[in-house]
């Protein structure tokens, strides 16, 4: 098939931009890929702590320092966009950075929007706005109501592109496109199809990915994608992982005969794109699929018309792992060799060894250096390269990867792109290059470059700029330089206008402007130094001129950021607690009427007395609103009785009015008996001690410690106690709280609760028990315990599912919304949605499912509570869902299991699959046994009738009999 008549119609790109680690731009990141330059770096431990990594983690021998960091996100030039400062702190950096860079793009096209005749469309993508979550996290800047219209335009991923449209005066499709990593490369196939379709007659591609705060590591998991020392080697037979890096890339795209009749540069022409999606043909969602590989690079070339022998250079996707690197390479040669003409000598390579895993600016960042690949015919390094992977070296024949630049001996005719986003969406792209320029004639005579900028300062700082540029290029055209500047740009305020005949009389007179001295006006510019147009004719002869790259407008960027304040783990008081004498007063009146109890007793307990878990938050509530003094809901429960709560708060109101810091929290909670050892096995220990609570206090040796359920509370269980006659002391641990959306896995709870276990009982052997989802974790920790060399004696489940219940649910938020009324009506009888609920669309929020389910006397406190146990419920079945035991630990498994089915409407709901309980064999070297206790998987320690068999199975559990 012919190159040059078969094929889809090119597509040219005629401008670049981008800021990327390392590089304020498209010159200097090609000028650093040369020199084979690694962006990663380490971060100093002072930068750590300033971005807020605790110290403990920066010390984990698995921690990882490293990332490529982009400079200066804070700075932005809110300025020249017209948008306000306060508007600017609240954008998204990646918005900013990638508002600045269409614009760079634009003028490196040399066709400002105003300048254009013609539709521009934008295709761009954008990572997780982590700006945002750090200011939800803080709560910054939030009003009572939540995220405001502001802060959501600012940082949403749907307005990326609108707002850029918006202040760029954009008219063509505005399209955000979200395909993770290979999210901007599928930008530029969106933008070729739009152009081709003529919707557009110009069209900017790109993505932006900047992570804040930018000076972080990671802690590096066995088996994950990241690198574990930080180092991306890409094809190399070290290989172990990748990095992360930010950064923004933009292309702008037009129709090859429409940017040759406009004598645009072509930088390179894409002459065929792919997409597609790998389907369900692979191991996991986030696997690489090689046919789905396979068939978008066959595609991508079947649209070039080119054939694969074409190919002298492919920028890879190439993450640097030892499972994917060889995976694209077998792919290529598959698809390369499908038309019987496969490359010969075609070099690899992939940006991510330089710059690290630019995630939504990925793509179009291995798009940009391939452009540059076939525009300077030169192919840069891989850094850090010393020998292909073992999983290359069978395709060595045909590809070659080199740790030095490599100028080949003919031209390369063409290159492709790859990338290929997690869960599947794959994207291809061939570019040809571009063709070689014409002779052109040199015109006689003087030509006018006309500058302009905002004011007299951005004016000097322009032509600053093109001097410097061009006394670096004394091979530019002079009438090419007049062109750009008069087509090229748009007319500012502040203008200036210099007649020359060579280009260094030119840079001359620059530097005279770029000082702060006076050129003389030419008469034939006046009109348009006045604000005019430009008379015909003015610029001298440029029949004969084309664009080139010339610096754009300066920016002079201020800083626009919000600092998240370190949170201080504690509300502000709302009086002075040391000024106030009745304290104790004030207490003993909330609880005598949360409690209806008015002889009330020192020691009595709260739970003995009927308090439920409902009027318990209330009770905080109120506690916290009448002393001004900040106590959380896992603090109370663990307190109990009036002379703990007095006690507690007294020493918050001596630590906040500066005296002695309140006791360890432990001391409180072990008001009716003696307190736990502190062993202090971890650093992050003892932030979490509150999480532990003595239940009930035992006259024999011997402890019993129990995990709690997805919801994450411990009422249940001081139900249970009461109904049980072993004579150990009973303790509990409560869910640590947490950012929605942010699940710790199962092996992140047991590790942490197996510490707060060890502070109380330093040595086995152990008796863990847990019901549902805390069976779960009670298995884990027993594991955990063994591989620390202690022995575990018993798990006690009530009710657990076997993990083959949970792996590979696909249930998400709205099926849990879905849910989240039903399940509560189980939990708390009397509360399940009426009929009209039921027929009802479910619930797209979390309190909209609150409300259909709510009493109308409840509070807000205890509506919020609900939220919380409906996130940290959410949470922790998305755990399960990636949790399978890694090994079989020693201790016998008793599991009491409900005599009757669970709700299968539920069971549906969350997709968690019928299981027997037997299947727990699977995972234990030790003995199993399932015994069977009255009433469902809720009603069997709910129902009041269930709890007395419970408790007594319970015991006879714990003893092993």
């Amino acid at each position: 098939m012919s190159e040059e008549t078969s094929g889809q119609e090119a597509v040219a790109v005629v401008g670049m931009a981008g800021r990327f680690p390392g590089a304020g731009s498209v010159p200097e990141l090609w000028q650093n890929l040369l020199d084979g330059k690694s962006a990663v770096r380490r971060f100093t431990a002072e930068e750590l702590r300033d971005a807020g990594v605790p110290d403990d983690l920066a010390a984990h021998p698995s921690y990882v320092p490293m990332a490529a960091a982009l400079d200066g996100i804070e700075l932005f030039d809110a300025e020249f966009f017209g948008i306000p400062s306060r508007e600017a702190q609240l954008t998204d950096p990646q918005q900013r950075l990638f508002l600045e860079t269409c614009w760079a793009a634009l003028e490196d096209a040399g066709h400002p929007p105003d300048r254009f005749d013609g539709r521009i469309g934008l295709f761009g993508s954008s990572s997780i706005s982590t700006y945002l979550l750090g200011l939800v996290a803080a709560g910054e800047e939030l009003p009572p109501d939540g995220i405001s219209y502001p802060l959501l335009l600012g940082n949403d991923k749907d307005f990326l592109c609108t707002r850029a449209a918006h202040r760029l005066g954009l008219t063509g499709p505005a399209v955000t496109v979200q395909t993770a990593c290979s999210s901007s490369l599928v930008a530029v196939h969106l933008a070729v199809q739009s152009l081709l379709a003529g919707e557009c007659d110009m069209a900017l591609a790109g993505g932006v990915s900047v992570s804040v705060p930018q000076h972080t590591g990671y802690l590096y998991r066995e088996g994950g994608i990241l690198s574990p020392d930080g180092r991306c080697r890409v094809f190399d037979a070290a290989a172990n992982g990748t990095v992360r890096g930010s950064g923004c890339g933009v292309v702008v795209l037009r129709r090859a005969d429409d940017a040759v009749a406009d004598r645009d540069r072509v930088n390179a022409v894409i002459r065929g794109s792919a997409v597609n999606n790998d389907g369900a043909d692979k191991v996991g969602f986030t696997a690489p699929s090689a046919a789905g590989q396979v068939e978008v690079v066959r595609e991508a070339v079947a649209v070039s018309g080119l054939p694969a022998g074409a190919l002298g250079y492919v920028e890879a996707h190439g993450t640097g792992t030892a499972l994917g690197d060889p995976i694209e390479v077998r792919a290529l040669a598959t698809a390369h060799a499908a038309d019987g003409d496969p490359p010969k000598a075609c070099h690899l390579g992939s940006v991510k060894a330089n710059l690290g895993h630019l995630d939504a600016a990925a793509g179009v960042t291995g798009l940009i250096k391939a452009v540059l690949v076939l525009r300077e015919q030169i192919i840069p390094g891989q850094p850090g390269f010393t020998a292909p992977g073992p999983g290359i070296e069978p395709h060595l024949d045909r590809y070659r990867v080199s740790a030095e630049p490599v100028r080949p001996l003919s031209p390369i005719r063409a290159a492709a792109v790859s990338s290929f986003g997690l869960g599947g969406t794959n994207a291809h792209v061939v570019l040809a290059a571009p063709a070689p320029a014409g002779e052109r004639p040199v015109p006689a005579g003087t030509r006018l470059a006309l500058l302009s900028a905002r004011d007299a300062e951005a004016l000097a700082m322009l032509a600053a700029e093109l001097r410097d540029r061009l006394a670096d290029r004394p091979d530019v055209r002079l009438d090419d330089v007049a062109f750009t500047l008069s087509e090229g740009r748009t007319g500012f305020a502040a203008r200036t206008a210099l007649r020359a005949g060579s280009v260094p009389e030119l840079v001359g007179l620059l530097g005279t402007v770029a000082a702060g001295g006076g050129v003389p006006d030419d008469p034939a510019a006046a009109a348009w130094l006045a604000g005019g147009e430009l008379a015909p004719g003015a610029t001298g002869d440029l029949g004969h001129a084309r664009r080139v790259a010339l610096p754009g407008h300066p920016m002079r960027r201020g800083r626009h950021w919000i600092d998240v304040r370190p949170a201080s783990g504690a509300a502000p008081a709302t009086q002075g607690p040391r000024a106030e004498p009745r304290l104790a007063e004030r207490v003993r009146e909330v609880l005598t009427r949360m409690l209806d109890a008015p002889g009330l007793g020192p020691d009595d307990d709260f739970y003995d007395l009927g308090l439920d878990s409902m009027r318990a938050v209330e009770t905080v509530t109120l506690l916290r609103d009448t002393t001004g003094l900040p106590l959380s809901f896992e603090e109370f429960d663990g307190l109990r009785t009036l002379t703990a709560v007095v006690g507690h708060l007294t020493a918050l109101a001596g630590s906040a009015d500066g005296g002695t810091a309140p006791p360890d929290p432990a001391g409180p909670r072990a008001a009716k008996g003696t307190g736990p050892a502190t062993t202090g096995t971890g650093p992050g220990t003892a932030a979490h001690r509150h999480l532990l609570s003595r239940i009930r206090e035992g006259s024999a040796p011997g402890h019993v410690f129990m995990v709690p359920p997805a919801g994450g509370t411990i009422a249940a269980y001081i139900d249970l106690s009461r109904h049980m006659s072993d004579e150990r002391t009973l303790w509990a641990l409560t869910h640590p709280a947490g950012k929605p959306g942010e699940h710790r896995s199962v092996r992140e709870l047991a590790l942490l609760y197996t510490e707060l276990v060890r502070e109380v009982q330093p040595s086995g052997p152990y008796l863990l028990s847990g019901y549902s989802f805390g069976g779960s974790v009670a298995l884990e920790m027993a594991a955990v315990l063994e591989r620390a060399g202690e022995r575990v004696e018993r798990v006690v489940m009530l009710d657990s599912h076997p993990p083959e219940a949970y792996v590979g649910g696909s249930a998400d938020r709205l099926a849990f919304l879905a849910a989240f009324p039903t399940l509560i009506g189980q939990i708390l009888p009397g509360t399940a949605p009426g009929a009209a609920d039921r027929d009802a669309p479910a619930p797209r929020s979390v309190e909209e499912a609150v409300e259909r389910i709510g009493d109308p006397d409840w509070s807000a406190a205890v509506k919020a509570e609900l939220a919380g146990f409906f996130h940290t419920w959410q949470d922790n079945h998305e755990a399960l869902k990636r949790w399978f035991p890694d090994r079989r630990p020693g201790a016998d498994i008793v599991v009491l299991a409900a005599e009757r089915e669970e709700n299968r409407d539920i069971m549906r709901a969350l997709d968690i699959r019928v299981a027997d309980r037997a299947l727990w064999a699977r995972h234990s070297a030790g003995r199993v046994e399932v015994r069977q206790v009255p009433g469902d998987h809720y009603s069997m320690i709910r129902a009041p009738e269930n709890i007395p068999h419970l408790g007594a199975a319970f015991d006879r559990a714990l003893r092993g009999v």
